[in-house]
């Protein structure tokens, strides 16, 4: 029988990357998220927590998600507050209603699995929310940092696992406990395509935000970092050009040598960084592994 975990990776392996390339991913990872509206996000992200970690608790013993409950080392919902108290102030609780449509449903897909009678199907919304957190999520909070300057240790609380020593090891540890997950196919099928479901319900919180993301420009700070992408393979390919000129010096009384030469191609070589140079505004996508 498959692992569960491989079973997890493999069935939302498509949708895992469906999210990552939603209008909200890529303009975060461009840093063109603004404040004001990471902390609208921010509710968002405070409204799933608050109904999953609810449900866990509920079912802590519950001996098939006991197995992956750590509400000590997991829990966000108070990284989430003072988070959202940075960014949208001390009324920040105010903004918690009304609900919004993706919120709502976000929240009665967990809500459903916690009342139906195979709560199991909660270890899907722990295993994309949580190793996402763990994983992508530390690369969103560098990007956070980078284009917003933030305070030293202010803002990103969220992605901080205070009582996690090592992020790795505790993922390969939740990945095992998974593993010794003891239920029916039938539910192992189930809690697939919860996961499934959860990257979708991610997707229409990601895309809640899109109207505020049309047509923005490019930061100052973003038109800078184009400038030195570009001045950094001006320079590489000079070096590349200054490498292969030696290396023709070196070979030219040898036929053998200039053989090989030729078969390397040079000038298609010199084409090809020419075109990288010409068009440095190639998309740098991190890949996010849960």
């Amino acid at each position: 029988m498959t692992l569960l975990a491989v079973e997890l990776k493999e069935g939302t392996k498509y949708l895992h990357a469906e999210a990552g390339r939603s209008k909200f991913m890529k303009y975060f990872f461009k840093g063109e998220v603004s404040p004001a509206t990471y902390g609208r996000f921010l509710v968002s992200l405070y409204q799933i927590y608050n109904a999953l970690e609810k449900a866990l608790d509920d079912h802590k013993d519950n001996a098939q998600l006991a197995l992956i409950y750590f509400p000590e080392e997991l829990s966000r919902k108070k990284p989430l507050e003072e988070d959202l108290e940075f960014f949208n102030g001390p009324d920040w609780r105010q903004l918690l209603t009304p609900i919004s449509p993706a919120q709502q449903s976000y929240i009665s897909a967990i809500q459903n699995c916690a009342s139906s009678k195979h709560p199991e199907r909660l270890v899907a919304h722990s295993y994309v929310r949580y190793l996402g957190d763990l994983s992508g999520g530390q690369v969103l909070a560098k990007r956070l940092q980078k284009y917003n300057d933030l305070p030293e240790d202010k803002g990103v609380s969220f992605y901080h696992f205070a009582l996690i020593e090592d992020n790795d090891q505790f993922k390969e540890m939740f990945r095992k406990r998974l593993n010794q997950i003891d239920v029916e196919d039938e539910v192992r099928e189930l809690i697939v395509e919860e996961a499934k479901d959860a990257f979708m319900r991610n997707i229409e919180i990601f895309a809640e935000f899109d109207s505020q993301l049309e047509g923005l420009p490019l930061s100052k700070k973003e038109q800078l970092e184009n400038l030195a992408v570009l001045e950094k393979e001006k320079a590489e390919l000079a070096a590349a050009k200054k490498q292969q000129q030696e290396q023709e010096q070196d070979t030219a009384g040898s036929s053998a040598s200039a053989g090989l030469l030729a078969s390397l191609a040079p000038s298609n070589l010199w084409n090809s960084l020419l075109g990288a140079v010409r068009y440095p505004a190639v998309e740098r996508v991190e890949r996010v592994e849960a």
